[in-house]
């Protein structure tokens, strides 16, 4: 009987990093009043001895649909908690929860057109930098070092983490260091543009597919060139007939040209920027 177990327990010790769920990072306004807002921590094996690095991951949805448990980041969290990163997966207020931004955000909101998806948008970023305060507040407790922070996120949750990383500051509203961002088939609205991405900032490592029907492939390249001539270290994944999502480009599958998939090289990326 002992040895069954031993190895039972060897095999669970080699098994990903599991999410403690539903931690209450804060609380959102909505139409209908407060709601609470969570997150999971998907935490690497063995006990730290020295803060670990983080990344925070953000879902995407359109700003209206999907959650923290989505698939896809659900998989990226497990690889950076098994490459020795500490991973956030949060929620946001969505566009059907007719969100009510923080006083904080008036910047971005009026920078934005009229649209009926722009609260949604603002709430997204608002509840981004809550949590990201929470993690600071609770740094100790959690094991993590907010020096090394990386943002990543998917459609909807990209273009969240590329206004907090590049456009924010501009807007004068206040937001961390960030020491790379994942833009996984996002960017930053047009309307914006990437001249808020500025030589000393966060490094960039994008993925979209040429034919996204979704998000604008344009709105990534802009980012892309605006890190090149900002002398930013960018890396690109645009995905020759790529559409969107996962599956659009292929992100767990397509062998890149350089004997890795995308989400491979976005691991060995937030390893190189955040240890």
């Amino acid at each position: 009987m002992i040895r069954p177990l031993l190895l039972a327990l060897a095999v669970l010790a080699l098994l990903p990093a599991a999410g403690q769920a539903s931690i209450r990072y804060g609380t959102g306004q909505t139409a209908a009043g407060p709601v609470p807002l969570l997150l999971d921590v998907y935490q690497p094996h063995g006990n730290a001895t020295a803060p670990r690095p983080v990344v925070v991951l953000i879902h995407g949805g359109g700003f209206r649909t999907q959650t923290r448990t989505t698939g896809g980041i659900v998989r990226v969290a497990r690889g950076l908690a098994d490459a020795g990163i500490v991973a956030v997966s949060i929620d946001y207020r969505l566009q059907p929860q007719s969100p009510v931004p923080s006083a904080r955000m008036r910047p971005l909101l009026d920078a934005l057109p009229a649209i009926p998806i722009r609260p949604a948008v603002v709430a997204a970023a608002d509840d981004t930098l809550t949590a990201l305060g929470y993690l600071r507040a609770h740094a100790r407790q959690l094991r993590i070092d907010l020096g090394r922070l990386g943002l990543i996120g998917s459609s909807a949750g990209a273009i969240t983490a590329d206004l907090v990383a590049y456009a924010l500051d501009d807007l004068g509203i206040d937001a961390p260091r960030i020491r790379f961002v994942g833009s996984l088939w996002g960017g930053i609205p047009d309307v914006l543009g990437a001249q808020g991405l500025r030589r000393g900032e966060a490094p960039l490592f994008s993925v979209h597919g040429d034919a996204d029907p979704t998000v604008p492939v344009a709105w990534e390249d802009a980012l892309q060139s605006r890190a090149r001539s900002q002398h930013v270290r960018a890396l690109y994944d645009r995905v020759p007939g790529g559409v969107h999502g996962w599956g659009g480009t292929q992100f767990f599958t397509r062998d890149t040209g350089h004997g890795l998939t995308a989400y491979e090289r976005l691991l060995a990326f937030a390893q190189q920027q955040l240890t």
